[in-house]
């Protein structure tokens, strides 16, 4: 039997609100991709699977910072070290616009047992048996699939290694996306005679089919991903054809998202009451918190005692509260900022206001993110 571990999306060096990890002085979100992270490789030092395949965005930048490039370094130096091969294809969050910019996976070229495939075209690892067809992100995803040529020795097995949101008969639309600026689109109808198709990209964990998966991110990176576990995936590949796939669920931070408070039917004593409760009741401590608050009139908000409420939240790595008012008819919100990317809040910008007739929707859109793609080149030069 051969026994090769998935995983994808860990976004070392992913930071976001203001907790400082007590004990390293670092933000509190990025030591927990680091924990995260650690968790998967000891476990893998105890299991010695035959393989390690990393489906992208190892990394959560293209420039990567010093800590998080060393942290890594660490670790695939632990798994060198035990003979465990680990295949890691580069994702559209560390693919540098530009191809002078340079890329961080050529500082793990020489460490033996790991194999970085970055260069914006197929390239195949063969470890043993195993003909690992790796595509990084890259210009043309779907020329460089056809560049795939399959083992024919009955006793092979070929793995694809995507990172990419994947278009698929069952699937006719592309739903594996997460919105970001520089995401591709991989169309896996014609990948049929792979033993198994490792994909990356869409952070939840999820059978697309019989023989492809995403294995999700390692840890949660948004609200939209509460309710999801998160690990990696073991596969088994039996001496008769037949295949096994296990989910791994990694200890993370617990993300929660709490019912909202619709304040339509009840009074200011209860509104009050209730934020407070739901507050109390979810015990945020080292938790990442989300409380909706909808319908509130504006009087009562401004007469809310907000340093208590930071008070009973002060011990969570980040409580957001967000406000949806109701004012005369018209409903609009305010919460604590959490800002995303700029194409993100872009995109989210044109759907959500209205515009003039006499304006070109479509037109702006195109020009706005042209003009974004023109500023992040011109950042990466600089």
């Amino acid at each position: 039997m051969k026994k090769i571990f998935h995983l994808a999306d860990t976004h070392i060096g992913y930071s976001a609100y203001r907790r400082i990890d007590e004990a390293t002085g670092l933000n509190q979100r990025e030591v927990d991709t680091y924990e995260t992270f650690k968790q998967f490789v000891d476990y893998a030092l105890k299991e010695n699977p035959d393989a390690i395949l990393h489906a992208g965005d190892l990394f959560d930048s293209v420039r990567p910072t010093n800590r998080a490039i060393s942290f890594v370094l660490g670790q695939l130096i632990r798994l060198s070290d035990a003979g465990i091969p680990f295949v890691v294809i580069s994702g559209n969050h560390e693919t540098p616009r530009l191809k002078e910019t340079g890329s961080v996976f050529s500082l793990f070229e020489h460490i033996p047992k790991v194999y970085v495939v970055y260069e914006n075209k197929y390239e195949l690892i063969e470890i043993d048996d195993t003909r690992v067809h790796a595509i990084p992100h890259c210009d043309d995803i779907e020329e460089e699939k056809k560049k795939m040529r399959l083992n024919n020795d009955n006793n092979g097995f070929n793995v694809a290694l995507l990172h990419a949101s994947v278009l698929d008969t069952e699937y006719p639309a592309p739903i594996f996306m997460m919105g970001e600026f520089n995401e591709q689109i991989v169309n896996i109808d014609d990948l049929t005679n792979f033993d198994y198709l490792a994909l990356g990209h869409f952070h939840s964990y999820t059978k697309v089919r019989e023989d492809a998966y995403y294995a999700g991110s390692t840890e949660r990176f948004s609200f939209n991903e509460v309710n999801d576990d998160k690990g990696f995936l073991e596969v088994r590949f039996g001496e008769d054809g037949g295949k096994e796939v296990i989910f791994h669920e990694l200890r993370t931070r617990e993300m929660v998202d709490l019912e909202p408070i619709v304040c339509s039917s009840l009074d200011e004593h209860e509104i009050k009451s209730a934020i407070k409760n739901r507050i109390q009741e979810c015990n945020p401590q080292n938790k990442v918190v989300r409380l909706k608050v909808q319908d509130i009139p504006m009087h009562v908000y401004h007469s809310l005692d907000f340093d208590d409420m930071k008070r009973l939240t002060r011990s969570a790595v980040h409580f957001e509260i967000k406000y949806e008012f109701h004012r005369d008819n018209e409903s609009f919100s305010a919460e604590h900022p959490a800002f995303h990317s700029l194409h993100t809040e872009f995109l989210r910008f044109i759907r959500k206001y209205t515009i003039g007739a006499h304006i070109d929707k479509a037109k702006l859109k195109e020009l706005g993110v042209k003009y974004m793609q023109e500023w992040e080149m011109d950042s990466e030069e600089e």
